[in-house]
């Protein structure tokens, strides 16, 4: 797989002269991420593509380049090409074009014949109907449309190349793999590199259909021990199904088998992107959430129940604090009220004289060294913005310090660009008490899970 994920060198076979928007110019592509290896576009109708010299014919280039891309329209082309990618001594093609097991049967035959032609010759297919790659730790796309990456610890196995191109609240990914049709590499190969790939810390999975399933799901198990895996698995119903043969000529099985299998191997599933990224946030930024009880402080006490209710819909408990915990906080509270969880701010800031952020910093400090809490919500209001900002540059200190992970619900509504500002200052922010709650419940099932399958984890 490395080849195709750390190539020194690709050739576009098939690489277009037209440029700028719309123009699927893989070139234009490569180049506009700054891509540290070589690029050889092969083109019989061109010297050069925007100053890179071309050549007729793949052969013609005098080296074998590392990988070769092939972007055709019509798949009655591909044989011939990956033909020669071979003798020019390719062993790593993407095959972009889409119309084989994804079409008809005619065009499975088609790809079973550009498989085995790439096999005798001794190399590899990823696709085809595949965007192919993306790496941003050396500037490498093979998609021929625009999507955002960076040097994030995050990477990514998809049957559908758009489902990467969509990925954009956490800057996107570091690495990518889409098999496409998987007509020769397939998801077990793919998350196989990134088990062992030192750039990644999460992976991240978009599932239509297992046709190695036991394979992979032994490489699952082994790696959900090292890192986390979220799942999104699609085609949970028969309709869905029909979808899925006809995008990828994929063949989905049983949904409820298949989910029960994943969990089993430590995989978290997730529903949609939205839910994906918010996990895959968590996992990046948070500690380990060790049980399933949850401290809230909130400067609402409306909000504050309203947590209270998503913890207990994702299976968490309302922490019970101890006799010294409820003493501290009852120091700041008036006397004609109860120090309880949920833990409501504004009467205690208005009885105290403290600032908002000055009192939250108090309550999470005192919540985060209770020993019966393992985890914290803090919904904290956008117009209170510039104390939000105090309190969020405090939040990665004390997650390191105690070990527990913090959720952020800002809770008058989502504002962009002031959460944007929060998670600057090093807080994670959700956009619902429902959301914030189920990354902690998704949290505490991974930490579960390794601990129950790793004597290291204890």
């Amino acid at each position: 797989m490395k080849r195709f994920v750390e190539p020194t060198s690709i050739a576009v076979v098939g690489a277009t002269r037209q440029t700028g928007a719309g123009s699927f110019n893989i070139v234009e592509r490569l180049l506009s991420h700054g891509y540290s290896g070589s690029i050889y576009p092969v083109n019989p109708n061109a010297k050069e593509i925007l100053g890179v010299p071309a050549y007729a014919r793949i052969g013609d280039i005098g080296v074998a380049p590392d990988m070769a891309i092939i972007p055709v329209w019509e798949r009655s082309d591909v044989p011939k090409l990956v033909s020669e990618c071979v003798h020019a001594g390719v062993k790593a093609i993407i095959v972009v074009t889409q119309g084989f097991a994804d079409g008809n049967a005619e065009g499975k035959a088609l790809q079973d014949r550009v498989i085995q032609i790439a096999r005798e010759g001794g190399a590899r297919v990823l696709g085809p109907n595949s965007l192919g790659v993306a790496n941003a730790f050396i500037g490498l796309t093979t998609s021929f449309l625009p999507h955002k990456m960076d040097r994030v610890p995050v990477g990514v196995v998809c049957q559908s190349g758009v489902f990467f191109l969509n990925l954009r609240t956490f800057t996107a990914l570091g690495k990518a793999i889409d098999i496409g049709n998987g007509g020769d590499i397939h998801f077990m190969e793919a998350l196989s590199y990134f088990e062992s790939d030192p750039d990644t810390r999460v992976i991240l999975l978009h599932i239509e259909g297992l046709p190695q399933g036991r394979q992979f799901m032994e490489v699952a198990l082994r790696t959900s021990l090292q890192k986390p895996i979220v799942a999104l698995k699609v085609a949970r119903n028969s309709e869905a199904v029909r979808a899925v043969q006809s995008h990828t000529g994929s063949l989905s099985g049983s949904d409820e088998i298949a989910r029960v299998a994943l969990k089993q191997c430590g995989v978290l599933l997730v529903n949609d992107i939205g839910e994906m990224e918010d996990l895959a946030k968590a996992l990046l930024r948070l500690p380990p959430m060790r049980g399933r009880r949850v401290g809230i402080i909130s400067v609402s006490g409306g909000a504050g129940v309203m947590v209270l209710d998503a913890c207990q819909d994702h299976g968490l408990r309302s922490a019970e604090f101890t006799s010294e915990t409820v003493r501290r906080l009852q120091e700041l509270h008036p006397n004609w009220m109860r120090a309880a969880n949920p833990v409501d701010m504004w009467p205690l800031s208005a009885y105290s004289g403290l600032s908002v952020s000055a009192t939250a910093l108090s309550g999470l400090k005192t919540l985060l060294e209770d020993p019966g809490v393992d985890g914290v919500v803090l919904a904290l209001a956008t117009p209170f913005f510039e104390e939000a900002l105090t309190v969020a540059a405090a939040v990665p200190g004390l997650m390191r310090v105690h070990g527990k992970p913090i959720c952020w619900w800002t809770f008058t509504g989502s504002d962009e660009q002031k959460d944007a500002a929060i998670e600057k200052q090093g807080a994670v922010v959700f956009q619902s008490a429902d959301r914030a709650a189920k990354v902690l419940a998704r949290l505490a099932d991974y930490e579960r899970f390794c601990r129950e399958n790793s004597p290291q984890r204890g």
